[in-house]
């Protein structure tokens, strides 16, 4: 009886591990358009060095800036929806149905940890994706990025 107690324990326990993996791998889909796309040419990115994050209370920043990004707007729009869900303030503005640009700030699990994704297409479908996590709030984040 013991032993199929701990039995059990032990398949609750991978259930919910691999849920949590699952949640987490969810919440960065964003991650992977800078992987993907980010040295191709007519793309700059950008992830800020150590000394600028202490300043300003950041565990990571990056952002991408495509020339035109035309091919991975449906990758990004998608990714996007994806870590969106259960986001605490979403503001977005669309044109014919398609999502033009955003802010969002995302759950977080640590108390001290702020998320935020913040995205834009412009003219000639110019298109920047910015994610950044760390203790800033959202007025500083407006400051940081202004």
């Amino acid at each position: 009886m013991k032993n199929m107690r701990h039995k059990l324990l032990v398949i609750l326990f991978l259930i919910l591990a691999n849920f949590c993996l699952s949640i987490s791998a969810q919440a960065q889909a964003v991650i992977s358009i800078f992987k993907k796309y980010g040295n191709d040419y007519g793309v700059t990115m950008l992830e800020a060095s150590k000394e600028l994050m202490k300043v300003y209370k950041i565990k990571t920043f990056r952002s991408i800036i495509f020339d035109d990004g035309s091919n991975a707007l449906p990758e990004i729009r998608r990714a996007i929806k994806t870590d969106k869900e259960g986001a605490l303030h979403i503001k977005e503005s669309t044109k014919d149905g398609l999502l033009t640009s955003g802010y969002y700030q995302l759950f977080s699990e640590k108390a001290n940890l702020n998320r935020y994704l913040i995205f834009k297409v412009g003219e000639k479908n110019k298109t920047t994706l910015i994610y950044v996590e760390g203790e800033l709030t959202p007025e500083e984040l407006v400051e940081l990025l202004r």
